[in-house]
């Protein structure tokens, strides 16, 4: 059983055009249409529901009650079905970018920019792919990725951000509490905070590379403290239950504005870059072109690859 007893859909939107202009010359014009098959239509949709719907005068029409009801009702209908129409073929034509980066990168560099982003290309619907896990731009996984390492992958276009920094940093009140700090050596005695997991996608310096690289191989005299997020590691170090290893892009400006402080004047640069990367297809839509463009803009001069 019909849910609906309509008359044909074509009858009703001839009717709506008709009943609107209040002519059938120029309803036949709007819908392509020959006048005489704008009439039949009409006179198709009176018979099926067996109401006079226009009053025929010598060199006009007009609506009778039957009509003005009628026509109130299609108008609603079709301005709600319109609408609907609407809303979805914008949510089609959207332009839509997955970036996928680390956690850490997301929540301390990308965030506080992405106003600037949304500003400057409001109609681009970007997600943040948050992750320490490797994606595959090959296989459509993201859009765009932040990667790291030495450059040179295979089927991307890349280019670089800044390079990989690390120092370690601690609270200004942690630093007020241990004035013995004075080198690499005296962190061994300190509270460490130490990042597990990662892998690749952020770096793999720790604190056994970072010491052994300032000429301390002894190991640390206290246990410290082991997190599997970059964001709690800071948060602790900013609370001042110890010492975290900072990495410049993120903690340069925590220095700063005096969140943190570095204890111990010592910084450990690597080979290793941060990219950013998209594979050649991707790179011909205007809404990667254009996160790449602000994405270099906003890297600072002094990361050396402007």
């Amino acid at each position: 059983m019909k849910k609906y007893h309509l008359p044909a859909l074509s009858q009703l939107h001839t009717f709506e055009a008709v009943a609107r202009w209040l002519s059938f010359t120029r309803a036949a014009d709007e819908l392509c249409l020959t006048q005489s098959a704008v009439s039949r239509q009409i006179k198709g949709l009176e018979a099926n529901i067996g109401r006079q719907l226009f009053r025929r005068k010598h060199r006009a029409i007009e609506l009778t009650a039957e009509g003005q009801r009628l026509f109130d009702a299609v108008t609603r209908g079709l301005d709600e079905i319109a609408l609907c129409l609407g809303a979805l073929r914008a949510a089609v034509d959207t332009p839509q970018i997955t970036v996928a980066a680390s956690v850490a990168f997301s929540y301390y560099w990308l965030m506080p920019r992405l106003e600037r982003f949304s500003e400057r290309f409001p109609a681009i619907d970007l997600r943040i792919l948050a992750s320490d896990q490797m994606v595959d731009l090959t296989r459509g996984d993201a859009d765009i990725a932040v990667l790291f390492g030495e450059g040179g992958w295979d089927g991307l276009e890349t280019r670089p951000l800044f390079g990989e920094r690390v120092y370690p940093v601690c609270s200004p009140g942690y630093l007020r509490a241990h004035p013995e700090l004075k080198t690499p050596q005296d962190l061994l005695a300190q509270t460490l905070l130490h990042l597990d997991g990662g892998g690749n996608i952020w770096g793999a310096v720790d604190w056994g590379k970072w010491l052994a690289r300032q000429g301390v191989t002894a190991q640390p005299q206290r246990k410290g403290i082991r997190l599997n997020s970059y964001p709690m590691a800071l948060q602790g170090a900013e609370s001042g239950r110890g010492i975290a290893l900072g990495w410049s892009y993120i903690t340069d400006e925590m220095l700063a504005d005096g969140r943190l402080v570095c204890p111990v004047e010592k910084v450990l640069e690597t080979r290793n870059v941060y990219h950013i990367g998209a594979t050649a297809t991707r790179m011909q839509d205007p809404s990667v072109r254009h996160f790449f463009e602000w994405i270099m803009e906003e890297v600072p001069a002094r990361a050396g690859f402007a």
